[in-house]
């Protein structure tokens, strides 16, 4: 079906102008303004909603009651709301005055993964402003980052957005290359980025996440093993204070067994327990608005 070029249009040009209105105000003023859009959002995005208060009654069980689900729940549309603001003023950031505002803890990690020689590769969750995370780790290691990356249908807005993720030396990589050109970088020693927290489909590997079997992607852990690249788990944490803090996890060194699949299952469930520890200290900075237990195995 043929796009409607029109509507694609209107859509670019009504975020480019928000982007910026984002970009002219003052930067408090834009978080403030940021609250309200993700309260309207809450309320105007109802099977968003209902996703995320599934997502949280599954997660939490009987640990917490009724109220503070809706009070997370807000909360994560909130964090959203900021995080596309803050993602607006990204032209405004270089890599100097960047770390104005961000604080990376582990960056020794990070160091330590690279000396191995055979790439690495960074597991990275929708968490606290997921985003910033492109223009961190282009910054981190300039021309040796990487990440896959899903193009959007709207081309105008796709090039814009992909623009914004690369402002530093981070490079985009086409999903449906990712295997082939992941592979490549891990060769040149780089580091490969994988937003690999959401449901993975009937083709992932289910892994007891929150307390019931998730779909998870197996590529992050796969790779690993055939390349023996290590594997960090890293996460943006988004503080009180507005200020951000990166958080890079001590490498993951992963070893074959013989057992494809156990290994893929073991080394994935390391991750996402990491994953959880976050989730648990920060409910409301992942996004719970995605569908992640959507497909489920068949003996359930």
């Amino acid at each position: 079906m043929a796009r409607n070029i029109l509507k694609d249009s209107i859509v670019y040009n009504t975020i480019w102008l928000f982007g910026l209105i984002c970009r002219i105000l003052p930067k408090k003023v834009v978080i403030f303004l940021a609250k309200g859009l993700g309260l309207l959002l809450y309320y105007i995005l109802k099977k968003r909603r209902e996703i995320a208060l599934q997502n949280l009654k599954i997660a939490f069980k009987d640990t917490i009651d009724k109220n503070e689900r809706l009070k997370i729940c807000k909360e994560c549309f909130i964090n959203l709301s900021k995080t596309v603001v803050e993602f607006m003023r990204f032209p405004k950031l270089n890599d100097k005055n960047i770390w104005e505002y961000v604080t990376v803890i582990g960056k020794e990690h990070l160091t330590t993964a690279m000396e191995s020689g055979n790439g690495t590769i960074v597991f990275l969750p929708h968490f606290g402003n997921w985003e910033l995370l492109s223009l961190v780790y282009g910054a981190l290691i300039p021309n040796q980052a990487k990440a896959i990356a899903f193009p959007l249908k709207n081309k105008p807005l796709n090039d814009l957005i992909w623009r914004y993720r690369q402002l530093f030396s981070l490079e985009l990589i086409l999903r449906e290359n990712a295997v082939k050109e992941s592979l490549r970088a891990l060769r040149n020693n780089q580091a490969v980025g994988f937003f690999a927290d959401q449901n993975a489909g009937e083709h992932g590997v289910f892994i007891d996440f929150l307390g019931k079997p998730a779909s998870t992607a197996r590529g992050p852990v796969t790779l690993a093993l055939k390349t023996e690249s290590p594997i960090l788990f890293s996460l943006d944490i988004r503080k009180p204070d507005g200020s951000h803090e990166v958080e890079i996890l001590p490498p993951i060194y992963t070893e074959t067994s013989g057992d494809l699949e156990a290994d893929v299952r073991h080394y994935t469930s390391l991750l996402l327990n990491q994953l959880e520890y976050y989730i648990r200290k920060y409910p409301d900075q992942w996004l719970w608005i995605h569908n992640r237990w959507k497909t489920q195995p068949e003996y359930i």
